[in-house]
């Protein structure tokens, strides 16, 4: 599945695997069409802290929504400017659901409208029972202003 190799998708299935039945979360750096510098970042999520100390605002919990830690971004964001390498692919998984692109998932990576991380991909990963089931990458269509589904 472009634009990722096969051994950072097995790394990221390992990951919604050992998150499950919570949504793991990450990121992967790097140049369009070079995977060998590539670098992947598996991610706190902290949505069910948010949950925790505040559920009027946070109503989901880590079950259905994922949240990376400030901190951890901040570090990648730096990571990016440093090496001059952009964020390829945002990921995460949808345990006991399929790989589709939520509104909750829309929401997040858009501000007023537009992506937040232009030319970013977003992958999405299903797990049922602690298995893979699905895997879905998403990217932003101008035309449509939505996220649509790379063809496999």
């Amino acid at each position: 599945m472009l634009p990722l190799a096969k051994e950072q998708l097995d790394k990221i299935h390992r990951h919604a695997v050992e998150e499950y039945p919570f949504e793991c979360c990450g990121i992967v750096i790097g140049k369009v069409g070079y995977c060998d510098q590539d670098a992947l970042f598996q991610c706190t999520n902290i949505q069910n802290k948010l949950h925790a100390k505040d559920p009027e605002i946070f109503a989901r919990d880590a079950r259905t929504a994922y949240n990376i830690d400030p901190v951890e971004l901040m570090s990648i964001l730096k990571e990016v400017e440093s090496k001059q390498l952009p964020i390829k692919v945002f990921y995460h998984s949808h345990p006991e659901h399929d790989a589709y692109f939520s509104e909750e998932d829309s929401r997040m990576a858009l501000f007023d409208g537009e992506p937040i991380y232009p030319g970013a991909n977003y992958l999405v990963v299903s797990v049922y029972d602690k298995k893979i089931r699905d895997q879905a990458m998403f990217s932003w269509d101008p035309g449509t202003k939505t996220f649509a589904r790379t063809p496999d």
